[in-house]
């Protein structure tokens, strides 16, 4: 069995396919917060589906769904939209500093329980174009404020980027496993790649299958 779960974040800008990807997913074992409240673009039959009314909201449902035995996996749509949410009630709440000392404690405090959630989880975010220490510019899960700036994707395993492509006039989608010219920071530990390449079809079911059935055979 597997004892460590996984927390992948899939990056991208919007409709480029972040949420499509989730349309082959179990319905029966997949809980889903829709913290964007807009539409899914697939049929939704999901038996544990979610629209929060707020990031408290949202928070209270990790946890309510990570105590369902019968929810393995969570995908949580979008970090990008908690944030917003949790600034809206910062700014109604607090001034000046005390704004962005309660947005960075709960970018923290969300960050905690992504790392530790008990079940494997999914969770979207919109990137931004940044300079890194090295003065090289590069997409990063976009955050505002500086303390937390570039440093999102550190808390999960596997990031990638879900983006579009043209190919004989149709839209393909696809994931990016890991970065080609350090110009994003996609990362996948490299025992999860496959024959496709860096470049893999856009389905985050079939990728966590693949990545739970590599992880059993080295058990």
């Amino acid at each position: 069995m597997i004892t460590t779960p996984y927390q992948f974040v899939l990056v991208g800008a919007p409709g480029r396919g972040k949420t499509y990807s989730f349309r082959n997913m179990n319905t029966e074992t997949c809980g889903f917060i829709n913290m964007e409240g807009k539409p899914l673009p697939f049929i939704n039959n999901f038996e544990n589906y979610y629209i929060p009314n707020s990031w408290q909201d949202a928070y209270t449902k990790l946890i309510e769904f990570a105590k369902n035995p019968k929810i393995t996996e969570v995908v949580f749509d979008s970090f990008s939209a908690y944030m917003d949410s949790v600034l809206k009630t910062a700014r109604e709440t607090k001034k000046n500093f005390d704004i962005w000392n309660i947005y960075n404690e709960e970018i923290a405090k969300l960050m905690f329980i992504f790392k530790k959630y008990p079940k494997d989880i999914f969770v979207t975010a919109h990137y931004e174009w940044i300079q890194n220490e090295g003065g090289a510019v590069e997409k990063r899960i976009k955050i505002k404020g500086k303390e937390n700036e570039g440093m999102i994707e550190k808390d999960f395993t596997i990031v990638t980027f879900v983006d579009m492509r043209l190919v004989d006039q149709k839209r393909e989608y696809y994931f990016s496993l890991n970065t080609i010219d350090g110009k994003d920071s996609a990362k996948c530990p490299p025992m999860f790649l496959i024959e496709e390449g860096n470049i893999i079809p856009n389905d985050a079911n079939a990728f966590l299958q693949h990545v739970r059935e590599i992880l059993n055979k080295k058990q």
